[in-house]
């Protein structure tokens, strides 16, 4: 039997707007896992067995998890499962009726994020009750699609979003105001409703991020800095740090 059996699917298109990708990982083992600061929320079902937080408070069967500014740990039991929604960066305001900046550096029980209305506790029970992962993906984008409505993303915001990513986060924030056409602290009440952080911290993510898809393509980490934007090998260490505790080289060679 294999450790470990892990299912990723595409939103069907009227939800990619919202979404970036499902993941059911469902595995025998025991494991313990770390995880970079991600661009968007994250909301998580516990589908068979325990997930211990920075290895200490135990996950809601349901949650919602805010953006970080620091390393997301995770200690699962064996024989356990659960089902990922990976928000877009705007897409998670679209079901919550919080600005996302409440949600920012926490883990929340999703049917209180909810007010206890929308049903959450009744579809966790029909995904353990369900016999697939496709099942469970199939039974969560429904759930979804019946909450989003006439929804749309923030069409500002989406585009300051856009900006930064397209520019691996080396636009200055008072240049994406002017480009969006909203003044600077215009800009920042915005994008922390709707994205769940200010534009410099989303940009460090952003970064982070492109950091990290590079260096899985092969590259070596002076090559790494300066492809980010970096002025020097010093200044990348020490921004990397900040973020995750460790070094570059000691976080990647784990």
């Amino acid at each position: 039997m294999r450790p470990a059996q892990v299912l990723v699917r595409a939103p069907s298109k009227l939800l990619q707007p919202f979404v970036k990708r499902f993941l059911v990982v469902e595995a025998t083992a025991a494991q313990d896992d770390t995880h970079l600061p991600e661009t968007g929320l994250v909301a998580a079902f516990q589908l068979r067995g325990q997930c211990l937080l920075n290895h200490d408070a135990p996950a809601p069967p349901a949650s919602i998890a805010g953006l970080t500014e620091a390393l997301r740990t995770h200690k699962h039991s064996a024989e356990h499962a659960v089902l990922i929604v990976s928000f877009t960066a705007v897409g998670a305001a679209a079901f919550l009726p919080q600005p996302l900046h409440e949600f920012s550096n926490a883990t929340v029980d999703l049917h209180d994020a909810l007010s206890g209305r929308a049903g959450v506790r009744r579809l966790h029970e029909q995904m353990q009750e369900a016999d697939s992962a496709t099942q469970r993906v199939n039974l969560v984008e429904e759930f979804l699609i019946g909450r989003v409505g006439n929804a749309r993303p923030d069409a500002l915001v989406a585009a300051a979003v856009d900006m930064i990513e397209s520019t691996h986060a080396t636009l200055r924030i008072g240049d994406l105001a002017r480009k969006i056409g909203l003044s600077q602290s215009a800009l920042e009440r915005r994008f922390r409703a709707v994205v769940g952080t200010s534009p410099r911290k989303f940009s460090s993510l952003v970064r982070l991020q492109h950091v990290s898809r590079l260096v899985d393509s092969g590259m070596d980490l002076t090559t790494v800095a300066h492809a980010s934007g970096y002025t020097d090998l010093s200044h990348f260490i020490n921004d990397f740090k900040r973020f995750t505790g460790v070094a570059p080289g000691s976080y990647f060679s784990r």
